[in-house]
């Protein structure tokens, strides 16, 4: 059972209501990839998919703070672009004063950020996603029974590295969304 108290909901004024329940959703999302990340009996086809979706959806709400998002599931590397500009989230993360190792930070998590937007079903240019059994005209493999190159590489140093940076982003997305 994921516990919402551990999802702040944001600070008074500081976040706009669309943000706001997107960050909610992503929190949420992002909690469940983290129980399906530390049982290593379910498929990993489940917590990548909460990833992807937690990910986009923490995208999205950062760019609520200008406007309404497109429908896309591109929304993570976006983020991630804007947000090496951010003062902000730099300083609330820990990187104050630390541009150029802020800088490599992102840099080295956009492959990764790539890689998880493309794990969206309709992003996958009919390969493998966590969602659907592939290829869509005549399906010869499922999600289930699929090993996923990304969810080795989460488990090297560029990819904990990638997912600590996720985790930070949705502790302390209050202060800078």
């Amino acid at each position: 059972m994921v516990d919402r108290r551990s999802m702040p909901l944001g600070k008074a004024g500081s976040v706009t209501e669309q943000q706001r329940l997107f960050l909610v959703q992503a929190r949420s999302n992002f909690a469940v990839f983290e129980l399906f990340r530390g049982n290593a009996n379910w498929p990993v086809c489940h917590g990548l998919h909460y990833l992807q979706m937690s990910s986009e959806l923490l995208g999205k709400a950062y760019a609520w703070r200008h406007s309404r998002p497109g429908k896309t599931h591109r929304a993570l590397v976006s983020f991630l672009q804007r947000l090496s500009h951010d003062r902000r989230a730099q300083q609330e993360l820990g990187f104050e004063g630390q541009n150029a190792n802020w800088m490599q930070v992102i840099r080295k998590s956009i492959p990764l950020a790539q890689r998880v937007e493309d794990l969206a079903p309709s992003l996958d240019r009919d390969g493998p996603n966590p969602e659907y059994p592939w290829p869509s005209a005549f399906p010869t493999v499922t999600p289930v029974e699929h090993e996923f190159d990304l969810w080795t590489d989460l488990n090297t140093p560029a990819g904990r590295q990638f997912l600590t940076l996720l985790s930070r982003l949705f502790q302390v997305a209050d202060a800078y969304l």
